[in-house]
């Protein structure tokens, strides 16, 4: 389906997913939904397929995406690329945002995070949780900077 609710109204867009979700639970049908309405989608989905240029960039499913999505650490530091170095060692999984911000996607200890930032003359500058959204993934996967 290409855009299945694309241009309905509000009521319109709760029956085609309440539709599409009941045909799915009683009858086993498995839809493929090609859309831009992000958060629609995440009513939807239980399998994701990231697409840039005609590409599949990445595949997951929608417990990998929860997970991912969930709550993740916004940290301002003085050399983002020391940050990496840190976090590769420590196995945290992470996403650069620009030259001075990462998301981290874990719970480190704040104390061991910053003395092996120190270590490698790494300052935290500010450090925020937030939520990372479903657009928000999908524009850092395919390189959100070529869209700022």
């Amino acid at each position: 389906m290409d855009e299945p609710v694309n241009g309905l109204d509000p009521q319109g867009i709760i029956e085609i997913r309440e539709l599409i979700l009941r045909l799915n639970r009683k009858h086993q049908i498995t839809f493929l939904i090609s859309s831009h309405i992000l958060d629609e989608l995440s009513r939807l989905a239980t399998h994701y397929g990231f697409i840039d240029n005609g590409q599949l960039v990445k595949e997951i499913s929608r417990e990998e995406l929860d997970a991912i999505c969930g709550k993740c650490l916004r940290l301002e530091v003085t050399n983002v690329q020391n940050l990496a170095l840190v976090l590769d060692r420590m196995k945290i999984d992470y996403n650069i945002i620009s030259e001075q911000t990462a998301d981290i996607f874990a719970k480190p200890s704040i104390s061991e995070l910053t003395l092996a930032l120190l270590e490698e003359n790494c300052e935290i500058i500010s450090m925020q949780e937030r939520n990372e959204s479903l657009e928000s993934y999908y524009v850092s996967l395919i390189g959100g900077a070529k869209y700022e």
